[in-house]
């Protein structure tokens, strides 16, 4: 872990290069222009970015999406996570996905990520006057310093061009700790899945549920994470499923309370599944929410996901 000292550049002040995600919603809650856990760096926003500059860069460099859309995105940006050391945007994409599942199981709301870009949104900022000699002079103390048509060209790729997200928001922060702890976990989650493979489920439930604009679709989704841990339970399945994810999760503390938990949680996914409750309680949501990230984190914490019968002798010894 270092910290980095300018906001797009690296601990000796050369460029970074990787891959740029624009964070909406969350607010740092660290005093450092930029936090290092290779290959992640999260950096706080600097500068606001015009209207302007994003026409230049849908004029003169590769933006595959409008950029008219990215104005409005970038309204809720706070902070971006830089992706380094990876040889493609697809393994960029999956690096950044699996420390988005880890942030949201150290207690981080859901967020949104827009696009991908090639540039920090710090270096893209101001690209209009700094395109000019003419109106350079005019930019803020520091902006003059940054991306020019000149010297370089940005690619910007979409992610998920969506204004849907189920936020927390008194989980908004993201403190150094938090984001720390979120890179150890990668570390975890990469020999999970290199040798379960299955587990990859879980975590696409995680990113996609709170992208869901229906509270109860994405509740059901949520659902879909859970029972995938649990693939060959078919019968009594609210008693089954409960008494899993309790002994699973029930590291130092009582199983009751959490399999009552679980069970009232599958009841609720059971009325929305068959019909007889239109919509779910934002209380609903978050508990089926806290019941996915306690699987999540108990199967980080066990470095392995236990077979239904490993768990069910763990319960009778």
């Amino acid at each position: 872990m270092s910290f980095g000292g300018d906001a797009a550049a690296g601990a000796e002040g050369q460029r970074v290069v990787g891959f740029f995600y624009p964070l909406l919603f969350l607010v740092p809650e660290f005093d450092h222009p930029a936090l290092d856990c290779p290959p992640f760096r999260l950096t706080r926003r600097k500068w606001e970015t015009s209207t302007f500059d994003l026409a230049t860069l849908a004029t003169k460099h590769k933006v595959h999406l409008p950029y008219q859309a990215m104005d409005v995105f970038l309204a809720r940006c706070n902070m971006e996570i830089c992706i380094s050391g990876k040889g493609s945007l697809e393994e960029a994409n999956q690096a950044f996905q699996l420390l988005r599942m880890c942030l949201y199981s150290g207690g981080v709301s859901p967020f949104l990520c827009p696009f991908v870009t090639t540039y920090s949104i710090n270096e893209y900022s101001g690209i209009n006057l700094r395109d000019s000699r003419e109106l350079r002079p005019t930019l803020y103390p520091g902006m003059e310093m940054g991306l020019t048509s000149d010297a370089g060209t940005l690619e910007a790729w979409p992610l998920e061009l969506s204004f849907q997200c189920s936020v927390i928001p008194e989980r908004l922060p993201v403190s150094e700790a938090v984001f720390i702890a979120a890179r150890e976990k990668v570390t975890v989650w990469e020999r999970l899945l290199a040798r379960s493979p299955q587990l990859q489920a879980i975590i696409d439930a995680a990113i996609a549920a709170p992208t869901i604009g229906r509270m109860g679709q994405s509740l059901l989704h949520i659902w879909t994470g859970l029972e995938a841990l649990f693939p060959s339970v078919s019968t009594e399945v609210s008693f089954r499923l409960a008494l899993y994810i309790a002994q699973l999760a029930s590291v130092g503390r009582d199983r009751l309370p959490l399999y009552q938990a679980v069970r009232a949680a599958y009841g609720t996914r059971s009325k929305i599944a068959h019909g007889t409750r239109g919509d779910v309680t934002p209380e609903e949501w978050n508990q089926a929410w806290t019941i996915l990230m306690d699987c999540l984190n108990a199967v980080n914490r066990r470095e392995r996901l236990p077979s239904e019968e490993e768990l069910l002798d763990e319960i009778l010894t």
